[in-house]
């Protein structure tokens, strides 16, 4: 989900993220279209079917591990491997899925190259990880975990907002004049990318907010609140008394509480995917069997915070849009 009130510079920041991601911007004229949540997108005929079993996850009814097996032949007694002083540890089988993925677009991300003396504190902009200070203690180099709360920006990034400041500057639909038109434009262009990006059907279905936590407080107050007066007609609610709601256990909190508050505000009912006892990951069989036609919507992160789990939203999906209520979210 993305934001409909947006500042110039979250405009561009969106514009520029789109234009990293996606390619070169659009060229498009501007427009002040009417803004609604994105939620299941149609499927296009160009779309594959996408795998999600692993060599780690034996069962394809659950969701994909971070983890990919280089070796399937520890599957036998583990205690005739202890005896054997040749054997390998079972986990030195194991790898991280694309792990040469960040090595090898470290160099877009210059704060990356950061080193820390011994005491914590920054020295360095430059790759000197390796150096000794001046006191002979040797230098650290950063080495970063925390995406999900902020993510560092590559150049690419970091360029596109330089050089809308330096060039664009303005409000976004608020003015007729050259700047503000140029403004819009790259916006609406970077709605028409991230629309394009997720198989939405228009650019009225992307609205941009500050992330994901406001995103989710957007739609659960939307689809369940008339702005503390009663609603007139019960079903000018999306969601009502026996209504269901169904995410998982392994949600992060930000998709946990506000269906909470929902279902107590409206009476639906709030029910939850159990992790595999097995794996952690996803169970699309207890998915399926919690799916029924009062199911009116289903909120579920794709790769798990707290399992690092990869969730099968393409077979999720397709559950839905079998089980669940007609027009289901």
């Amino acid at each position: 989900f993305f934001s409909s009130t947006m500042s110039s510079k979250q405009a561009v920041a969106a514009a520029a993220i789109a234009s990293t991601i996606l390619g070169n911007p659009l060229q498009l004229g501007s427009s002040s279209p009417s803004l609604s949540v994105v939620a299941f997108s149609p499927p296009s005929h160009h779309h594959h079917h996408r795998n999600y079993a692993s060599t780690f996850l034996k069962s394809s009814a659950v969701s994909e591990s971070p983890l990919v097996s280089t070796d399937n032949s520890d599957d036998g007694d583990d205690s005739d491997k202890t005896n054997n002083s040749n054997s390998k540890s079972w986990w030195k089988d194991f790898q991280l899925k694309d792990s040469t993925l960040a090595p090898s677009v470290i160099k877009d991300f210059p704060i990356l190259a950061t080193s820390f003396d011994a005491d914590g504190k920054i020295i360095s902009p430059t790759p000197s990880s390796d150096a000794d200070g001046a006191d002979g203690k040797q230098n650290k180099r950063l080495v970063y975990l925390d995406s999900a709360a902020t993510s560092q920006k590559p150049n690419a990034v970091t360029s596109a907002l330089t050089a809308y400041y330096e060039h664009a500057n303005s409000n976004v639909h608020r003015g007729a004049h050259a700047l503000s038109r140029e403004a819009t434009e790259q916006y609406e262009s970077a709605r028409d990318k991230v629309a394009s990006f997720i198989n939405a059907n228009s650019r009225n279905e992307i609205v941009f907010t500050s992330g994901a936590t406001e995103a989710i407080n957007l739609v659960a107050t939307a689809l369940s609140n008339t702005c503390g007066q009663p609603p007139k007609n019960a079903r000018d609610l999306y969601l009502t008394k026996g209504d269901e709601i169904i995410i998982t256990e392994s949600e992060h909190h930000s998709n946990i509480v506000p269906w909470q508050m929902v279902a107590e505000r409206t009476g639906a009912v709030l029910k939850y995917v159990p992790a595999c006892a097995a794996t952690g990951g996803f169970d699309l069989d207890a998915f399926t069997e919690l799916i029924t036609p009062n199911t009116k919507f289903v909120s579920v992160q794709h790769v798990s915070n707290v399992l690092g789990s990869i969730n099968p939203v393409d077979e999720i999906v397709e559950i839905v849009r079998a089980k669940a209520a007609p027009g289901a979210k």
